[in-house]
């Protein structure tokens, strides 16, 4: 009799635990309290964490923002800190050896194509896009209209499903691209529209072209937060700021190099044409801050040791890759990868076999992304406003994976299988779900349940 109490009372106790435990996906099982609230969702490229507190007595806009929302103290990119894998992120919540995307550049082995930014029809082939659902696909299966402006290549159909409205990435410059692309976003959030994606490409130019601490940096962001400043008035003056959640995310931050920036250089310029022989070499994929390298079976040995050992650059076989990068487990990793160390940078071959190739004179640029993504300068924002989120407060560093389950509870729709941590980044909202709660508390309780009825 006492056997069959005991195992009536672990059931009973086994169903209450289990019954408490988050899910996995944490914003999945959440709904929004306030289903009614729509979301914006403005990334700005290069933004780096700690370009606000530099200039905040100079910016307006991003102060009234953030004095009536929230920001984490920074968002620490995935590898590599290059804009394609970590606008995949921040839609899907996964890293890139899962999402598929690898950068700025890849090369697909089994089908000779490659991927390059500057190349519209390569970033538009569907086959890269199919790995991972953004959360503008499950928005649109759920009954919500969603407009994207500049947004990657939300363009591409995933599964055979497109967003409501979408225009992709193919670049804006300037100032006036940033405002265009929010007044867009605007009149759509006026309309029928829940989500509202819309992207602003113009600090991260000219911290390439001049740096991270020159005055035409320091200038664009006023220009922006003038652009900001406008949008916030716009949204108030149409009645929605206690409808419409807004949040601003960058992607990656930005190193120092100083070429081109009128300052000396920071950097030791490294050329690869040093180490290898391009005739044993299929496809190099990058330079600078990072690269991959796809040899011949009887050339890796060769390319690889010729790299081993060298000042300024850690290299990895595939299977040497460091599980921490969440990186080597895609298909389109290469043989040998190579991380740039910070304070160096690689110039790439004078090749066809080197993709992309750069100018014969040299890459002239006062900034760059793409090293490490532990490295505080590629640290990025996440500020965020409206009437979910609390006011006035600095939340502890987050990672980019952590965003997407925010986007999804917001849009009170379940999140996709995903890699964030929902405890990281409910602390931001007025009203926190279960999600938030951790697993170490039941599981141990459980354990020494079963412990104590062992000597019953």
């Amino acid at each position: 009799m006492r056997n069959h109490f005991n195992q009536f009372l672990l059931v009973g106790f086994v169903t209450v635990i289990f019954s408490n435990i988050p899910s996995s996906q944490g914003a999945s099982v959440n709904e929004n309290t306030e289903p009614n609230q729509k979301l914006l969702i403005l990334m700005l490229d290069g933004f780096r964490w700690d370009y606000y507190d530099k200039q905040k007595d100079e910016l307006v806009g991003f102060t009234k923002f953030l004095n009536e929302g929230v920001q984490a103290e920074w968002v620490e990119p995935v590898f590599p800190s290059l804009s394609y894998a970590c606008w995949t992120t921040i839609g899907t919540g996964v890293y890139p050896e899962t999402h598929g995307i690898l950068g700025n550049y890849m090369y697909d082995r089994e089908f000779n194509e490659t991927f390059s930014i500057e190349d519209l029809n390569s970033t538009q082939l569907e086959r890269w896009w199919q790995n991972s659902e953004p959360i503008w696909i499950t928005a649109t299966k759920h009954n919500k209209k969603a407009f994207l402006r500049e947004w990657s290549r939300c363009d591409v159909a995933f599964n055979q499903t497109r967003p409501e409205t979408c225009t992709g990435y193919v670049g804006a410059d300037g100032v006036e691209g940033v405002r265009d692309t929010l007044q867009a976003g605007l009149e759509s959030l006026k309309g029928d529209y829940d989500l509202v994606m819309v992207y602003g490409e113009h600090i991260d130019n000219i911290g390439h072209q001049f740096g991270p601490y020159a005055p035409e940096l320091k200038e664009a962001i006023v220009g922006v937060d003038a652009v900001l400043a406008e949008f916030l008035q716009g949204l108030e003056e149409a009645g929605l700021s206690e409808t419409v959640n807004i949040i601003i995310v960058g992607d990656h931050g930005m190193k120092f190099l100083g070429e081109g920036s009128g300052l000396p250089s920071a950097a030791k310029f490294l050329n690869l044409s040093d180490y290898i022989n391009p005739n044993d070499v299929l496809k190099i994929v990058d330079r600078g801050p990072h690269l991959t390298i796809a040899t011949y079976e009887n050339t890796l040995d060769k390319v690889y040791q010729s790299l081993k050992g060298q000042e300024g650059f850690d290299v990895y076989l595939r299977e040497e890759i460091p599980e921490e990068l969440h990186y080597r487990n895609s298909r389109l990793v290469q043989d040998i990868l190579v991380v740039t160390h910070p304070d160096y940078y690689i110039r790439g071959l004078q090749s066809p076999n080197q993709l992309p190739v750069d100018n014969p004179d040299g890459i002239h640029s006062g900034g760059a992304h793409g090293y490490i993504n532990s490295m505080s300068d590629m640290r990025t924002i996440f500020f965020a406003k409206g009437p979910a989120f609390k006011k006035g407060s600095v939340h502890p560093p987050i990672s980019l994976v952590d965003q997407y389950q925010i986007f999804a509870h917001l849009l009170n729709i379940p999140a996709q299988p995903n890699n964030g941590t929902w405890s990281k980044v409910s602390g931001m909202l007025k009203s926190q779900s279960d999600g938030s709660i951790g697993y170490a508390y039941p599981m141990l309780t459980f354990g020494v349940l079963l412990a104590f009825l062992s000597f019953v």
